[in-house]
């Protein structure tokens, strides 16, 4: 187990902290593990590349990581009336049709790893910076202007995977 494996597990442990924080309206401390979260998660692909420490173990547990902390950030502080419903399932769809169509490529045997894009980066970045906002908006009325943004580059996100996907199986069929 090396260290870029161990930040991601340590996301995924702290994503149960954080929604307990957010449960109990203690918005704070929610805000400053949620930026751990965000800082583990920048070093830990960093670490990777420049220690050389890539596994197919990272690979997968990277992305998990990062689908379990925004997804539930999303869906708790839905809950809590900060985020809108609609914001919500566009986060909960594009990550649903992400994994099952990870899941269906890997079943049918087209041997591909999780691969992040340049838009994916974009929408997690607008998705970390949403909850940010909101978490630091706790205690006052905010603006929904950065939904919009994370929904267009969510979706945008989506679409650009889906396509991804579909070309892989293209591909595969002529070959």
């Amino acid at each position: 187990m090396n260290l870029p494996n161990l930040l991601s597990i340590f996301r995924l442990f702290v994503t149960s902290i954080f929604i307990l924080f957010i449960v109990q309206e203690r918005f704070g401390l929610a805000l400053y593990l949620f930026i751990a979260q965000g800082v583990s998660d920048l070093l830990d692909g960093f670490l990777a590349r420049v220690m050389g420490k890539k596994t197919d173990l990272g690979a997968f547990l990277d992305p998990v990581a990062d689908k379990v902390m925004l997804v539930s950030s999303f869906v708790v502080l839905y809950m809590k009336g900060r985020v809108p419903l609609w914001a919500m399932n566009v986060v909960l769809l594009r990550d649903f049709i992400i994994a099952s169509g990870f899941l269906l490529l890997h079943t049918l045997s087209y041997g591909i790893k999780p691969q992040p894009v340049v838009l994916g980066k974009i929408a997690t970045f607008f998705q970390v910076c949403t909850i940010i906002y909101v978490l630091a908006s706790y205690e006052r009325v905010y603006d929904t202007f950065f939904f919009y943004g994370t929904v267009l580059f969510t979706i945008a996100s989506g679409i650009h995977y889906v396509l991804k996907g579909l070309f892989v199986i293209c591909k595969r069929e002529t070959v």
